[in-house]
């Protein structure tokens, strides 16, 4: 008997020989394509030296069209933006002094008043009468004190009697201004001028001192306050002019800081800060949202990008400039270390002299060393270019 088996020795060899094969064929028609472009390099070259219209338009092929910006030295101020509401400490809830009932409410909501004025009156007539009574007994008491004070002038009488009479006047001198004082309590008057905002009683309603009456209010003089990370401790100073924009309103302002707070909130590790803002025709309501810019960093001579321009890479920030080489503009990577920025605009530490031009328009389309053509004129004398227009950056102190 005779036993056959198989084994798939043979199909790896096969297997094996076809993979030799392929990579064979593959070197062989890497050396033909290296050779087809020597041969086409060679030809190109010829082909430039006999028709020069040939050479430009290959090198206009080569060639990325862009705009470019001077860089300059120029003021920096950077900004930082937090918000605040405006308050107003003149921005009161007045309450009932005495207990009794509102016998008469003599504004409305709305209502402007002046300081001093009389606004809620309280039933008092018990003190009235009480008054009357007290008055009746001062006349008597004045009476009997004068002349009793004739008689201790010409020696008669006792000085028991004189003191006891002059006692009794004076003691009821005193319970008129005490009764006094508590009517004065029972009517509610401005400490101040404004707007009644607020009536939270009737008349006819029994109230007492722990009862609100009105909500008294004056806006010529408003405060916005704001909350400011301890970050900015030391570069806001009292007295800054801070920019205030309202933009349910869309009214700006220009105050000073008034107050800085000393202490900072454990919860959000912030300052307080506060100005204060003259408001006439009473347009800043509180608890008005507000949005302040706060000068934080001051640079009189800097060198300022758009910040839209700066790229980065494994080395870093690196912005492209205007070059030149074999008197032909170039973009060359001008690597930069950058300081603040605000509003698009970064602050240049180093990395540029200031006389450079940076590439625009098409800065993302360039590599270092490759050929531009500049379509505006705001470039270095001795750069070939067809230029027509020339930017400039402003920065705004």
């Amino acid at each position: 008997m005779v036993l056959a088996t198989a084994c798939g020795g043979g199909d790896k060899g096969g297997e094996n020989g076809n993979v030799l094969e392929v990579k064979a064929k593959l070197a062989e028609k890497r050396k033909t394509f290296e050779k087809l472009r020597a041969d086409i390099a060679k030809l190109e070259k010829k082909l430039e030296k006999l028709d020069p219209s040939y050479a430009k338009q290959k090198l206009e092929a080569k060639t990325t069209l862009v705009t470019t910006l001077p860089v300059s030295k120029e003021p920096f101020t950077r900004f930082v933006e937090v918000r605040g509401k405006v308050t107003s400490d003149k921005n009161v809830i007045l309450n009932a002094q005495t207990q009794g009932l509102v016998t008469y409410i003599a504004v409305q909501e709305g209502q402007f008043v002046g300081a001093g004025q009389s606004l809620v009156a309280q039933e008092n007539s018990v003190l009235a009468s009480n008054l009357e009574e007290v008055k009746t007994q001062l006349k008597l008491a004045n009476a009997l004190f004068e002349r009793q004070d004739k008689l201790w002038k010409q020696k008669i009488g006792t000085e028991i009697q004189y003191l006891q009479a002059k006692s009794n006047k004076e003691s009821l001198e005193r319970k008129i201004q005490t009764i006094q004082t508590q009517m004065a309590l029972s009517s509610i008057t401005a400490p101040f001028s404004g707007v009644v905002d607020e009536i939270f009683v009737k008349k006819g309603q029994n109230v007492g001192p722990m009862n609100q009456i009105l909500r008294l209010v004056s806006l010529d003089q408003v405060q916005v306050q704001a909350d400011v990370s301890e970050a900015y401790l030391g570069r806001i100073n009292k007295g800054d002019k801070v920019k205030v924009k309202f933009p349910s309103l869309d009214i700006k302002k220009v105050a000073a800081i008034k107050t800085i707070g000393q202490i900072i909130n454990p919860d959000n590790r912030t300052f307080r800060v506060e100005l204060q803002l003259a408001n006439p025709n009473r347009a800043l309501k509180p608890d008005l949202q507000a949005v302040l810019e706060l000068k934080d960093f001051t640079k009189k001579e800097a060198l300022v990008i758009p910040t839209n321009l700066i790229q980065r890479d494994k080395a870093g920030d690196f912005v492209y400039i205007l070059g030149k080489e074999d008197g032909r503009a170039t973009a060359k990577k001008a690597l930069i270390k950058t300081g603040g920025n605000f509003q698009n605009r970064t602050l240049v530490e180093s990395g540029l002299k200031g006389d450079e031009m940076l590439i625009e328009q098409g800065f993302k389309d360039v590599t270092s060393g490759g050929l531009v053509k500049v379509t505006n004129n705001s470039q270095p004398k001795g750069t070939k270019t067809d230029s027509t227009d020339k930017k400039v950056v402003k920065v705004k102190n």
